[in-house]
């Protein structure tokens, strides 16, 4: 397989911890096991990272349908938590705040669009995607 079809490298540093790269920006980020299993605690463990890069595909799809269709998008936000049971994540509980008002239609064009995002839909179907909504 060629090298450049990469878009990351994860190694593991140490303790438990792993450090990603970024290929084309030098972005980085490192991981960490949560106390409650033997780890440091002190960085976020992946599945909340995993929950973070549901949020922000969602929000993602949400900014580029919003310039496509013509609505406002600056200023909304997700809160995100991963639910984990023994045999893995069962479902994420996601909160979206927009911090303005909107018509009915629009509405609905969120909701419709923040549950068509690639990461959502590469989700087992069994993992479940609780999504609350708070508008101004």
């Amino acid at each position: 397989m060629q090298q450049d079809h990469f878009t990351s490298t994860t190694t593991v540093t140490g303790n438990m911890r792993c450090h990603s790269v970024f290929r084309h920006s030098s972005a980085n980020f490192m991981t960490d096991i949560p106390k409650a299993i033997g780890g440091y605690g002190e960085m976020p463990p992946p599945t909340a990272l995993l929950a973070a890069t549901l949020a922000s595909c969602m929000l993602s799809m949400l900014a580029f349908t919003g310039t496509r269709k013509g609505f406002r998008t600056e200023g909304i936000s997700i809160q995100a938590a991963c639910i984990e049971e023994k045999s893995g994540i069962t479902a994420f509980d996601l909160h979206v705040s927009v911090p303005f008002s909107t018509d009915t239609r629009v509405r609905a064009l969120m909701e419709n669009t923040v549950t068509s995002c690639p990461v959502a839909n590469a989700l087992h179907p069994s993992i479940q995607k609780h999504i609350t909504w708070t508008f101004a």
